[in-house]
């Protein structure tokens, strides 16, 4: 019987280990730390970092709450916890030290009622010094038309494989049982129509007008598929990442946990569409550029973040990773496309 998992055949090309940080008021990011990630983003300045977040804990808990108001009248009932899950690779024969090649956010809710932690869902947003690399230097060269064949057919591969990695059922090598859901901004140049389809939690449907956007497509790569929902109270819909047919068997707890974390986060580093002062109608073309929204007490330097930062992230990456490890890199997309081209179904097909 074939494997569904990936195997490395090649003993040793690659280790993972895996670091857990909770992110709490005594939270301190870590010198290798993403600074575009969103909660680090928000703990940069030592002046600001505890009152930010106590800000941002207010404001998921407030949403949180209002999102499971059974028996719960004083809207207070529940509070979330946080967890910073940071996924570090080794090559084989490097002399480097591990470098981290994704975060994800684990979470949980105190019941104060009961007492009771209760377990939820994995994922929330993706931090990749990787994608920052794909999307900073080699997506423009392909918009462009100056990036090569290899780099077009294999872009978001890398990335996608090194993340499958981690799940036990994509690979021997991997150490996570769970599935992940990814909810991040829709794109600020694509525009969405509803659907017509309500769901009993998530609320409106909509989907993404035109072709697919390079995001989607780099999602793809992670063995991950997009829906746009836009639930009860918010304005705008959040793009959903998940395995096939993962978010449609949610609990409305996992549910209720993602969309407050995302929504709150949104609302912070994208006012213009998360905290517009009118929801998005039958068809939505979101705007960064929108002067009628209500920014919350938590500002940021967009500027820095967007252009400053992910440079020096994308040069970080290919000196301290990519470059010194081109050729095991190579070795592993090859492996994985021998390994595609064996089966009739792979895991992740590598298209663009």
């Amino acid at each position: 019987m074939l494997k569904k998992s990936f195997p490395l055949r090649t003993a040793g090309i690659l280790n993972l280990q895996l670091i857990t940080t909770s992110f709490d008021s005594d939270y301190i990011p870590d010198r290798k730390s993403r600074s575009t990630t969103n909660l680090v983003n928000l703990c940069r300045d030592p002046e600001k970092r505890e009152i930010n977040i106590s800000l941002l804990f207010n404001m998921i808990n407030s949403k949180l709450n209002n999102l499971l108001p059974e028996d719960n009248s004083s809207l207070d009932r529940y509070q979330i916890k946080i967890e910073i899950l940071t996924t570090l690779a080794k090559l084989n024969d490097s002399g480097s030290e591990p470098f981290p090649i994704s975060e994800i956010l684990h979470t949980s809710v105190l019941d104060t009622k009961t007492g009771e932690l209760l377990d939820g869902p994995y994922g929330f947003n993706l931090s990749s010094y990787i994608r920052d690399y794909d999307f900073d230097v080699i997506l423009p060269k392909i918009v462009n038309g100056k990036a090569s064949q290899e780099e077009i057919q294999t872009f978001g591969l890398l990335h996608g494989i090194l993340y499958q990695m981690q799940f036990k059922e994509f690979s021997d090598s991997g150490f996570l049982d769970f599935p992940t859901i990814t909810a991040i901004s829709i794109s600020s140049n694509k525009t969405y129509q509803r659907t017509g389809k309500v769901h009993p939690f998530l609320g409106i449907e909509y989907y993404e007008v035109g072709d697919i956007s390079a995001t989607a497509a780099y999602f793809q790569k992670m063995g991950m598929e997009v829906t746009y929902y836009m639930s009860e109270g918010m304005v705008a819909p959040l793009a959903f990442y998940h395995r096939k047919n993962d978010l449609e068997t949610r609990s409305k707890l996992h549910l209720s946990i993602l969309i407050s974390v995302m929504d709150t986060i949104q609302k912070i580093y994208r006012p213009e569409i998360y905290a517009a002062n009118e929801p998005a109608g039958e068809t939505f073309s979101p705007s960064l550029l929108n002067p009628n929204f209500t920014r919350t007490l938590i500002n940021y330097n967009r500027v820095e973040r967007n252009q400053t930062l992910i440079s020096q992230q994308s040069k970080y990456v290919y000196e301290n990773f990519l470059k010194p490890n081109r050729m095991q890199l190579d070795r592993l997309i090859e492996e994985y496309r021998n390994y595609s081209d064996e089966i009739s179904n792979p895991v992740t097909p590598p298209s663009f």
